[in-house]
């Protein structure tokens, strides 16, 4: 009975750290502005002809202290607004959200990038990341578009 009672505590336990290290419970509503929008079922923004692209991200936390993770293409630069405090950067920005934030994001891909992604030989996009231990974890991903001629 005692070797029963055991093996079934360790078939318990395995499938909880199974079950902890596979969920995704996202924690915080991450909600994006006019600037990003949905094409064929993904999301996207706009990069102009020079590399510049914005967006506005509206962060509302379901859990306090979780980690906010944005990896840009290789090379890009940022300017990152959030909460009124001016950041910037390179490649990746990283922070600890713990209230409602509003996070407006200016970015540069460079120029070679820009050019492949106007020629269509490249796609790229943006990474939105959400974590805190044990099980909050959600990812976004935001593609790069270059704006459409109009006639």
């Amino acid at each position: 009975m005692d070797k029963k009672i055991a093996s079934l505590a360790v078939v318990l336990v395995v499938v909880l750290v199974v079950a902890v290290r596979t969920a995704e419970i996202p924690p915080a509503t991450i909600v994006g502005s006019a600037e990003i929008f949905m094409v064929n079922n993904t999301t996207a923004t706009i990069v102009e002809k020079d590399g510049w692209g914005l967006f506005t991200l509206t962060v509302k936390p379901k859990i306090t202290g979780f980690t906010l993770r944005l990896e840009f293409p290789q090379g890009t630069t940022y300017l990152i607004k959030i909460n009124g405090k001016e950041i910037k950067g390179k490649d990746v920005f990283e922070t600890k959200i713990s209230q409602d934030s509003e996070i407006i994001v200016s970015f540069q891909l460079p120029k070679e990038d820009t050019r492949k992604l106007y020629s269509g030989e490249g796609q790229y996009y943006i990474k939105v990341k959400a974590s805190k231990m044990p099980f909050w974890n959600s990812e976004y991903v935001i593609y790069l578009l270059p704006r459409e001629k109009k006639d």
